[in-house]
């Protein structure tokens, strides 16, 4: 990622800078839905308000209203007692026992011995460092975790929407050259693999609409930004 930030920089697109509130909480919703185990309260949370019949980060990728369609009726028919099934699925494709079905971090699908903590873990961890997020349990689990770098999109958004705000044009270009950068230098060149992984073996229409709602998302992301296609 490049730092050119400065008084002359170039204007931001404007569909771009219009979009980054809309966009974080998108990127909030995903990385916390990768990340975490699922939760009760939280998952009755978003059932209660609907969040998706008005999804806030719309695209004209099918995939995106595939996942929004597939979210809409879990919540529909959510139910507590569906817990267990919803942890058992996260278990199984992002932490075992056994082999996961999609294993959630940048090293496993780029790095050539396919283990963590390699150099993308490395590289992710000073961006993060840069624009001042930190990975919760640093040096004892990877940065490049799919959870993490979707939050990562998420931080940038937030910082962007504020600068646009505040007027602060060098911010909002250094923040659009950011989530170019890291869209098509660490979530493009990985995550669409690994969210098709999540598509394929998911056995809850939770996560298999969380990972297309996700593949959507990016690509509407790399659209905007001009980072290339998703997937």
């Amino acid at each position: 990622m490049t730092d050119r930030a400065s008084n002359d920089s170039p204007t931001v697109p404007d569909e771009w800078r219009r979009r980054q509130e809309m966009q974080a909480l998108a990127y909030h919703f995903l990385g916390r839905c990768f990340y975490e185990a699922p939760r009760a309260e939280w998952l009755a949370a978003f059932a209660g308000d609907r969040l998706f019949e008005a999804w806030p980060f719309p695209s004209c990728d099918a995939r995106t209203a595939a996942g929004v369609a597939q979210l809409a009726e879990f919540c529909e028919h959510w139910d507590p007692a569906q817990l267990g099934a919803l942890t058992w699925d996260f278990n199984r494709l992002f932490v075992g026992p056994g082999e996961m079905l999609a294993a959630p971090w940048e090293s496993v699908y780029r790095s050539k011995t396919k283990l963590t903590f390699q150099e993308p873990t490395l590289q992710v961890r000073e961006l993060y460092e840069r624009f001042g997020m930190r990975a919760p349990a640093i040096h004892r689990e990877p940065d490049d975790h799919l959870g993490l770098e979707l939050a990562f999109v998420a931080t940038l958004s937030d910082l962007a929407a504020q600068a646009a705000a505040a007027g602060d044009c060098a911010q909002l270009a250094r923040c659009f050259e950011a989530q170019k950068d890291f869209l098509r230098g660490h979530l493009l060149a990985w995550s669409p693999a690994c969210l098709e992984l999540v598509d394929k073996h998911a056995q809850t229409g939770y996560y298999r609409g969380a990972a297309l709602l996700a593949l959507g998302s990016l690509a509407e992301s790399a659209r905007l930004c001009g980072a290339g296609p998703a997937g």
